[in-house]
């Protein structure tokens, strides 16, 4: 199977040979963090040579719950904010303490950790399609022997959002049967129609795309259900905690978060977006309406087997395209996701062209 790893492997050798590279596999973003990086880390001063807490800085826990408050539309308990080295952490210690419960149910298509975390640490999972018509349903029937659900809008590697409507029934539906919801809020902050609603007694979050610092490796974990310490606990036995340096860069972030500045982010990608939707629909792909994060998922009636079809796209002299088969998100044969997080319109448009090409169009 090509992974989305295999894909940013070939990209950059071609890169390295070359060749006109459009990288739109890895779900990178591209938009400026709210403060300049170097600005900030050059005000830090002699930083790093004290142990911490390790579920996180007060005053890191703290702005967190300033953030969640004003922009998530959440009242977090600062206590229960474990500070994380990025979201894959976070996303571990909820599977860990939910799998106590039972299996925990995951959307597929999605995220590749929800499928490879729970392989390699033994824990039990269970499926439902996040673009069912009725999720509620869809989930409903499914709960038999689950203790936990992880949703993720907007989807990785869709686009695609449920209603909030829809989310606040699922919440209310899984705790009158006592069954964990985890909410795994990465893109909450990109999208284009509806705000999504964060619900759920469990929050994963990554700043690694809604503040555009993927190298930095912060997130956090937000546990609102009972056990909490033992979610610090797990903190501390993986890692110990993040690091001061990178915390006390967050903090300085969220401080100069405005609305305006995730309006700007919203505006940078939904141009590409539409862009894209554009050319894909006008060459006859159909794909799940995307409606946040930065991602599409199409497929088309000529493309069979979209593995092969990317080799092909990876293979080529003019413009080597990677994008990712949708098998990498346990999806289907014939779908591919495509990420425009570090595309122009241009890029769109020379995509376009190339995939005419191939399709004889």
């Amino acid at each position: 199977m090509l992974s989305i790893r295999d894909v940013f492997s070939i990209c950059r050798e071609r890169e390295s040979q070359g060749y006109r590279v459009i990288n739109a596999h890895i779900g990178a973003p591209s938009h400026d963090p709210p403060l300049p990086v170097s600005e900030v880390l050059s005000e830090l001063g002699e930083v790093g040579r004290n142990y911490l807490p390790f579920t996180g800085m007060d005053s890191t826990k703290e702005a967190v719950s300033e953030y969640a408050s004003k922009f998530l539309g959440r009242d977090y308990d600062p206590y229960r904010v474990i500070i994380t080295n990025g979201g894959v952490q976070a996303l571990l210690i909820a599977f860990k303490l939910a799998s106590r419960r039972g299996k925990v149910l995951v959307p597929k298509p999605g995220f590749v950790h929800y499928f490879e975390q729970p392989e390699e640490f033994g824990f039990e999972i269970g499926y439902y399609n996040p673009l069912s018509e009725d999720l509620v349903g869809e989930i409903e029937e499914r709960l038999n022997g689950v203790g936990a659900v992880l949703i993720n809008y907007p989807n990785n590697p869709t686009g695609y959002s449920q209603d909030n409507s829809t989310l606040r029934k699922l919440w209310d539906m899984l705790s009158a049967k006592e069954v964990l919801l985890i909410n795994d809020a990465a893109y909450s902050q990109i999208y284009y129609g509806e705000k999504p609603e964060i619900v759920g007694d469990v929050v994963v979050d990554t700043f690694s795309k809604t503040l555009s610092l993927p190298g930095m490796r912060i997130g956090y974990v937000y546990w609102g259900a009972e056990d909490y310490k033992q979610a610090g606990r797990l903190s501390y036995l993986t890692t110990a905690g993040a690091s001061e340096p990178t915390q006390l860069l967050l903090q300085r972030m969220l401080s100069a978060l405005t609305e305006d500045y995730f309006s700007r982010v919203r505006q940078k990608y939904r141009s590409v977006r539409d862009e894209l939707i554009k050319v894909l629909k006008g060459l006859g792909f159909k794909f799940p309406e995307p409606r946040g994060a930065f991602y599409l998922y199409p497929e088309h009636e000529r493309i069979e087997d979209s593995e092969a079809f990317i080799r092909s796209l990876l293979s080529r002299k003019d413009y080597v395209i990677g994008v990712v088969p949708g098998s990498a998100f346990r999806g289907g044969k014939r779908r591919m996701r495509i990420s425009y997080g570090k595309l122009t319109v241009e890029d769109v448009q020379a995509i376009g062209q190339v995939l005419g090409e191939l399709l004889g169009g």
